[in-house]
């Protein structure tokens, strides 16, 4: 697969945080940083941010996908970023979700390319521990644009902001990632304990 685009979904209020987390610094770097040259190696036709609420986040190496509303949560940065791409897949990572790695964007990736026949539209991490709905995490998949887009776009026009009922008209594939990856750093005291953690 060459038509990949990466998508670092940074719109949110950060309301837990206090600041937007998508600046705070890890090993460095800032988040925003982290993730984006993570899904680098992944996406050969580039990385955006998408629905970035600070103007910092424009100052950095990468384009920017502005939503054409803030405040609408996840699934209208979605809509967004698969409006944007057009075609192909659409790797989309939730800049809070600072345990993904490589291997597991590989894995998403390769179930995806497995699927010869297309019949997905989109695969998205599952936690080994959860097999349930309640275990899916929508905020890091790999969305086929073609077919996924007009289904999440009537949603959005229904009054949908639900991510996980607004998939649910989609043909969707987990793929196993370690429930320690999927972790949503949301606050200062998760920032501390993913600090602590990493030693």
């Amino acid at each position: 697969m060459t038509n990949i685009r990466g998508y670092v979904l940074a719109g949110g209020k950060s309301s837990r945080m206090g600041s937007d987390k998508a600046l705070l610094e890890i090993e460095g770097q800032t988040v925003i940083e982290r993730q984006c040259q993570l899904l680098v190696p992944f996406c050969e036709q580039g990385v955006l941010i998408a629905g970035a609420r600070s103007t910092e986040l424009s100052n950095f190496s990468w384009p920017v996908v502005h939503d054409s509303s803030i405040d609408q949560g996840p699934l209208f940065g979605i809509v967004s970023a698969l409006e944007h791409a057009e075609s192909g897949i659409a790797v989309i990572l939730a800049v809070d979700l600072l345990a993904i790695g490589s291997a597991d964007i590989s894995a998403v990736l390769q179930a995806c390319s497995q699927d010869v026949d297309s019949d997905f539209d989109v695969f998205f991490a599952q936690s080994k521990q959860d097999p349930s709905e309640h275990g899916a995490q929508p905020l890091f998949a790999a969305w086929r644009v073609e077919s996924s887009l007009p289904v999440l776009r009537q949603q959005l026009e229904q009054g949908q902001r639900s991510v996980m009922k607004a998939w649910l008209g989609l043909k969707r594939q987990g793929v196993l990632i370690s429930d320690s990856h999927l972790v949503n750093i949301n606050s200062l005291g998760d920032y501390d304990n993913f600090l602590r953690a990493k030693g």
